[in-house]
């Protein structure tokens, strides 16, 4: 048998395997992506102490996962623009990450959970003059 032949022969399962295991990548990175979508809440969101400190404080917010994106409507007053989110659910809670950037305010991180209808968690702003702010964030699933 021809070298050639042998090499081509089992070439064709390898990419017919990395095809199926990229398009299940795609199915369950969408899946991911928008398990929260129509999910919203209302919560207080209190800065640490050395965020206090600073003159920081605390204020409402609504939350709100629609179309694979989260938004914060505080936020978006300041300019951050709705932004993909992650995480994973379970049947009676879910965790979610996401970064929210700002052409003029900086970049925010949240990290939270949402646990039946209690919605907690944090953030940490990065503002564009290099100082940080750190909150903690806690409301009711609407």
């Amino acid at each position: 048998m021809h070298q050639g032949t042998k090499t081509l022969r089992h070439a064709i399962p390898t990419r017919a395997c990395a095809l199926a295991i990229v398009g299940l990548a795609v199915i369950a990175i969408n899946c991911w992506a928008a398990f929260l979508d129509g999910t919203h809440g209302k919560v207080k969101v209190v800065p640490d102490k050395a965020t206090a400190d600073k003159g920081e404080k605390e204020f409402d917010d609504t939350l709100s996962f629609a179309d694979g994106k989260f938004s914060s409507s505080f936020f978006l007053a300041k300019g951050f623009k709705p932004a993909t989110y992650g995480g994973e659910k379970e049947d009676t809670e879910a965790e979610f990450e996401v970064e929210q950037t700002s052409v003029t305010n900086g970049l925010i991180n949240w990290l939270g959970e949402i646990r039946g209808k209690k919605f907690m968690g944090r953030l940490m702003w990065k503002k564009k003059d290099g100082s940080t702010l750190n909150y903690n964030f806690e409301g009711t699933k609407e």
